[in-house]
This record gives C-alpha cells, sequence and structure tokens, in this order.
C-alpha cells in the first residue's frame, strides 16, 4: 500500500493512521473505507478522528481525547453550466482542526475554501493501525509541512519506518 506524499497534501491508504499537529494540539485521522456512487466521480470515505488539546507523556489515548467517525462525500456536480453545485462534506475534522479532502485518502494541509498554504499544519503519516499504538515521542516520526519546493514522493507503507 502506497502513501503519497505531496507538496500540499498527503494520501494514506485505508487502515493506517495520519497523525496531526498545529501548534500544541496533537491528532490523528485513520480512513475506514473509501467507496464510489452512481459514477467514478462521486467519491465518499469513512473516516475516524482522535483530537487531543494538550498532550501528556507523548500518548494520544487519554480520556481528554476526542473521538469522531464521520463520512466524507464529493459527489459529481449536478446542473447545467455555471448552474452546476456539487453538495457534500469535503472536510475532515479532527477537534477544531479541519483539513480538506477531495477523495479517497486526500489529505491538504488546509482546510475546505483557504487558499493553498502554510497554516501551521503538519501531518505525519504512520504504520500504525490501531490508537493505542500511537507513540508521538518515535523517532520514526517524519513530520511534514505545507511545502511547495517539496517533490512528490511514494512511500509503501511497509517500508515508511525504515
Amino acid at each position: 500500500m502506497p502513501i503519497l506524499v505531496a507538496p500540499n497534501a498527503i494520501i494514506m491508504p485505508v487502515g493506517r493512521i495520519l497523525l496531526v499537529k498545529k501548534d500544541a494540539a496533537y491528532g490523528a485521522i485513520k480512513f475506514l473505507k473509501f467507496w464510489t456512487g452512481k459514477s467514478e466521480e462521486d467519491r465518499y470515505a469513512e473516516y475516524e478522528s482522535f483530537y487531543m488539546p494538550a498532550i501528556e507523556n507523548n500518548v494520544l489515548s487519554s480520556e481528554r481525547t476526542v473521538f469522531k467517525r464521520k463520512k466524507l462525500s464529493s459527489p459529481k456536480p449536478r446542473g447545467i453550466g455555471r448552474f452546476a453545485f456539487s453538495l457534500g462534506n469535503k472536510e475532515l475534522e479532527c477537534g477544531p482542526i479541519k483539513l480538506f479532502w477531495s477523495g479517497k485518502g486526500s489529505v491538504y494541509f488546509y482546510r475546505l475554501n483557504q487558499n493553498e498554504g502554510d497554516y501551521g499544519i503538519e501531518l505525519a503519516p504512520t504504520n500504525w493501525s490501531d490508537i493505542l499504538d500511537v507513540n508521538l515521542s518515535d523517532p520514526r516520526i517524519q513530520w511534514y509541512k505545507f511545502d511547495l519546493d517539496r517533490e512528490r514522493k511514494v512511500i509503501l507503507i511497509d517500508k515508511i519506518w525504515e
């Protein structure tokens, strides 16, 4: 299973944890499934998010963690010409941190309807699949920020810690 690290986003596979950091707050996102609707342009996803406003002992799994399970949708625009519209939910929620989603496991460093840019969000793909395994002091974690100078790279999930 590949992970794509792009200048403006990280694309994750189902079942693996993507860490999220903004200032002193941490969170995690795990996609549970992806599917299409009536057409290939109708995209959907289900995910879990975990958020902690402040970390103690580098562990996300405290009783102060905010847990959510939500669905995302990006249906094909309906209508004619400039009167076409697309309803849906294209914003991942990780506590108060909101991130743009455009299909499958895409997570952008900014929120829906926000200009592309650095808003202080950092993302770290991991090989973990269980939130109880997350250890924020693990030296293998590599954090990425929005960086238009970074070249796109594909990393196999099983090789991410190498």
